[in-house]
């Protein structure tokens, strides 16, 4: 089996190449002159919605000691979760919302509540991703370096088990694309110095790292006497009631300070004041 594809690129002529060019140039210069209010109410108003699922969620999960609460609370906070992800915080950062000048909606202050670093994925994704978008040995986002998933990548038993690992990475799946941030990759070869690891690591572990483990476990764990978690045991011991603190002071905030649509920083609940 061949383990190269024609570039289709190499059937195009330097004119032809250059034509498509000008085609993209005109379609950004049409839709960036069409950005206008309408846009910005859009940005603004999923920002609203984020935090109002955040709210909801943990209003549900009071009475997360009657299962339904406690999944539909579980579902609400999911889906807050994913909004934030995918609809706001990857689009900020890509700097797609950077035209409206807001101090707080940009690429450059923008901050998420997820494992990995903003500086980190922004390289990775932002740069080497978009830089390289499928080309196979350069785009590390292509099976994130551990899945088959283009017939010319060489096979190896080990991708048996795919579906498995694949399993693994989905429940622990922003741990995941924190640890592919990092590029083990690169410091082998001398890419990277061992001081940028250890800036990565220290982000991970200074905030963004454990956010999302005090928001989206031991918060809803500690919901209405929720039947799963530290608050299903009768007498929690004090370690994980110190651990829960500790965990909890570093999410800070809920929503990991949700942001205003007049570009403030709002704070709608707080699950601990003690380190103020």
């Amino acid at each position: 089996m061949p383990t190269e594809m024609e570039n289709p690129l190499h059937r195009l002529t330097a004119e032809q190449i250059e034509a498509i060019g000008k085609e993209f140039d005109d379609l950004h210069d049409e839709v960036f002159a069409d950005l206008g209010e309408r846009d910005a109410a859009y940005i603004r108003g999923m920002i609203d919605l984020h935090r109002r699922l955040v709210l909801i969620a943990r209003v549900q999960l009071l009475g997360a000691k009657f299962k339904p609460l406690w999944l539909l609370g579980t579902a609400t906070l999911g889906a807050a979760k994913i909004l934030e992800n995918m609809e706001i915080g990857h689009n900020v950062m890509h700097g797609q919302w950077d035209w409206m000048n807001d101090p707080v909606i940009n690429s450059q202050s923008w901050d998420w509540d997820t494992a990995s670093t903003k500086e980190a994925w922004k390289h990775s994704h932002n740069y080497v991703h978009h830089t390289y978008t499928n080309i196979r040995g350069l785009d590390k986002d292509l099976g994130h370096e551990i899945m088959r998933i283009d017939p010319m990548q060489p096979w190896h038993p080990v991708y048996l088990f795919q579906p498995l690992y694949n399993l693994l990475l989905m429940a622990f799946f922003e741990w995941g694309v924190a640890s592919h941030d990092l590029d083990l990759e690169a410091l082998r070869k001398g890419e990277k110095d061992m001081g940028d690891l250890k800036k990565d690591l220290k982000g991970m572990a200074g905030g963004s790292g454990l956010r999302p483990v005090g928001g989206a476990v031991f918060a809803p764990s500690g919901s209405g006497r929720s039947p799963v978690g530290i608050a299903s045991s009768p007498r929690p011991t004090r370690s994980l009631l110190a651990l829960r603190r500790r965990l909890i002071r570093r999410s800070d905030a809920i929503a990991a300070p949700a942001h205003s649509a007049r570009g403030s920083c709002v704070v709608f609940w707080r699950r601990d004041r003690a380190h103020e």
